[in-house]
């Protein structure tokens, strides 16, 4: 059997080292990476910590403090630690706007030149993945928050967790569902190579433009192939997933059994998420008119069944979904996983007639009774000027 290799006594440790394993998963310890430049900030955590021995890397790392060992020393409060039982929300809130910053810092990093840590993007998905276990209806409806800026990483998150929880529907194994986690995270990364004129660019692209934005599944391919530890699914998602069943993606024209069902669960997701994501020069569309956008193509572009599957993975009205009641009222969807499609969980927050919100919103669940508020379609928050992510 291979001996594990040595570990670094920490009364040994100095300023400018590279530590690559605290012997501690991420959730335990108060630092944003599992891996980076120790400075004296965070050896002092270490110490502080009561570990007697760590893992460094004496290959890695510069004499001078470099910027990611001072944000890596942060403290805690960056990264939320696991809520206590009853406040599952707020965690999953704050683990989504968590992971979505620290996504934003790897991939600005990707984008800089320097090396992709792959093995915290892989941290990351595990925590999310925890979460979505936990909290399924709750990440999902946190998915809908966004800004106007930063739509990659937002994006990435987003299709991440979506891919997780397809394929846990799926009943695909577990170690599997967290590797489509990281691949779903990393899927746009050849897009942090693009301008940024071209990324926000409010109005149609050229030819050459839109060339540029294409070749991004396979520049992001071709980094993650250079990347350490970035699996081979991660590649083939990030290369295909703007491939067609029918032939018309690109950047191959691949078709057919010639796309693997991850890469076909990546299509529709990317899509899903791309059309209710809202950005500078889009508002987003609601979850209800994301999901007639990829029906549209089930049989087409997308693959038929696993539309089907996806659509009963979300539900009729995905949590974050803005719906008018029978009541006369309008409500916010919390949960629909679990129950009939027009049975969900519902916060109750305007009264139409009386034109006025309703304090404070009550929360109902439409599964257990409550016939006088069946849900009678989903509304656009833009009509309303109604953000549904304000009562999630």
């Amino acid at each position: 059997m291979e001996r594990p290799p040595p570990r670094d006594a920490v009364e040994d440790l100095r300023p400018g080292m590279y530590l690559v394993d605290l012997g501690v998963q991420w959730a335990m310890h108060p630092f944003l990476y599992n891996q980076f430049e120790l400075e004296q900030a965070s050896i002092d955590k270490i110490r502080a910590m009561g570990l007697t021995r760590v893992r460094v890397d004496p290959h890695r790392g510069r004499p001078e403090t470099s910027g990611a060992a001072q944000q890596a020393a942060e403290p805690s409060h960056r990264r939320p630690a696991r809520a206590k039982a009853g406040d599952g929300r707020q965690w999953a809130r704050q683990l989504t706007q968590e992971a979505r910053s620290a996504v934003r810092e790897l991939l600005q990093d990707a984008r800089a030149g320097r090396a992709l840590r792959m093995q915290d993007i892989d941290t990351i998905s595990e925590e999310l993945s925890a979460a979505l276990h936990e909290h399924p209806d709750a990440m999902l409806a946190f998915g809908r928050i966004r800004s106007r800026d930063h739509y990659t990483y937002q994006h990435s998150v987003n299709v991440g967790v979506l891919l997780m929880a397809f394929a846990r529907y799926l009943r695909m194994p577990e170690p599997h569902v967290r590797a489509l986690g990281s691949a779903g995270i990393v899927h746009d990364i050849g897009k942090t190579l693009l301008p940024d004129a071209i990324i926000s660019k409010p109005g149609p692209l050229t030819p050459e433009e839109y060339q540029q934005v294409k070749d991004h599944t396979w520049r992001g391919a071709a980094l993650l192939r250079e990347t350490a530890q970035a699996t081979p699914l991660a590649v083939r998602i990030a290369e295909q997933h703007h491939e067609r069943i029918d032939g018309s993606g690109y950047p191959y024209g691949l078709s057919g059994r010639q796309l693997s069902i991850e890469t076909r669960m990546a299509a529709i997701v990317d899509i899903y998420d791309a059309v209710t994501a809202i950005r500078a020069y889009h508002r987003g569309r609601p979850p209800t008119e994301g999901l007639r956008i990829v029906a549209h193509e089930a049989g087409q572009g997308l693959d038929g069944k696993l539309v089907q599957r996806f659509v009963r993975c979300v539900g009729i009205y995905p949590p974050g979904t803005l719906v008018r009641l029978s009541s006369g009222k309008l409500g916010v969807v919390l949960e629909a996983r679990d129950r009939p499609a027009d049975k969900p969980r519902v916060r109750v927050v305007y009264d139409i007639s009386a034109q006025r919100m309703i304090e404070p919103p009550p929360t109902l669940d439409l599964y257990h009774g409550h016939p006088a508020h069946r849900i009678e379609r989903a509304e656009d928050p833009a009509n309303w000027a109604l953000p549904p992510e304000l009562f999630i």
